[in-house]
């Protein structure tokens, strides 16, 4: 982005087409919260040494650029996050998530994400609980425990990055009553689909959830970030399609609003993993190697003995 209000431009018209097309809450991405750092050719400088910091491993150098953001652009950063998709919230009187972002909070640097309401007020904040080694090794501190929101459309939680990858948390959310889970994935430079199918796909299938995941695409300096965007559900709640997917974008590379009508009542229906299995080629191997054996024993005639 050149400026402030190209980036807020840029959000708006997301929403405006997730909006036209019905649209009652909308999810960002992972860190979008940061992406005002871009603006400023300085800025933008100290990110690409960071970043090539980060994927050389220097460790110190990273925690060293985190800290001049830290000091100095912390505060006015979160501001101008919060105040921006509060007022696109308020606007659009939609329920937005706005993906998550880097603050201090008493003195402790945290990744914090939150929903907000058609009032534009924040409905739900929720800490990264699951941290990487290398935001471990930033100095990011992780989150305590799982927030909840009741929302005019259901229960919701929020599953950042890694905390979609665990069996746990997703176990906890459903426990507590949640029906859909909002999972921001981290920026990623390979897609990976069996990877993917570990995350959030994969916590529906188990404690019949929805999911949706939004996804960062596209280019900056020698950087591609790559992913598909997605809002999944149990097999279930997915006959037609029969793969736990209601809609994914189909190019891992290219912006797309994702939009679909979910049914909560079809999370009420029972658990049958095997409801859509379907493998003709195995159907007929398995009929064609049962007719290779004798006729079943129960089957034959009895055989009646002679007394001696």
């Amino acid at each position: 982005y050149r400026s402030l209000s190209e980036w807020i431009t840029h959000l708006q018209d997301l929403v405006t087409e997730a909006q036209e097309n019905g649209a009652q809450l909308v999810s960002f991405p992972e860190y979008v919260g940061l992406l005002p750092l871009l603006i400023s050719p300085t800025f933008r400088e100290l990110a690409e040494d960071f970043f090539d910091a980060l994927e050389e491993k220097k460790v110190d150098l990273c925690r060293e650029i985190l800290s001049f953001f830290n000091e100095q652009l912390s505060e006015l950063l979160f501001s101008c996050y919060y105040n921006t998709f509060a007022l696109l919230a308020n606007r659009s009187r939609l329920y937005i998530h706005a993906g998550s972002t880097l603050l201090f909070d008493h003195g402790k640097l945290q990744e914090r994400c939150f929903l907000f309401g058609p009032d534009g007020e924040a409905v739900l904040e929720q800490d990264k609980l699951f941290l990487s080694k290398t935001e471990k090794d930033l100095g990011i501190c992780p989150g305590s425990e799982l927030e909840l929101s009741d929302i005019a459309l259901g229960r919701v939680a929020i599953l950042p990055g890694a905390d979609s990858s665990y069996f746990e948390p997703a176990k906890i959310a459903y426990q507590l009553g949640a029906q859909i889970v909002l999972c921001p994935v981290s920026p990623i430079q390979q897609d990976n689909e069996v990877a993917e199918r570990c995350g959030p796909w994969m916590r529906c299938q188990e404690q019949a959830l929805y999911a949706l995941v939004p996804r960062f695409v596209g280019n900056w300096d020698h950087f591609r970030f790559c992913g598909k965007a997605a809002i999944f559900a149990p097999y279930e709640a997915t006959r037609s399609s029969k793969n736990g997917i209601v809609v994914q974008c189909a190019q891992n590379d290219s912006e797309a609003v994702l939009f679909s009508r979910v049914n909560l009542d079809y999370l009420d229906l029972p658990v049958d993993l095997y409801a859509s299995d379907s493998n003709p080629d195995f159907s007929r191997q398995l009929a064609a190697a049962y007719s290779a054996f004798p006729q079943p024993m129960e089957h034959l005639e009895p055989q009646v003995q002679e007394d001696e």
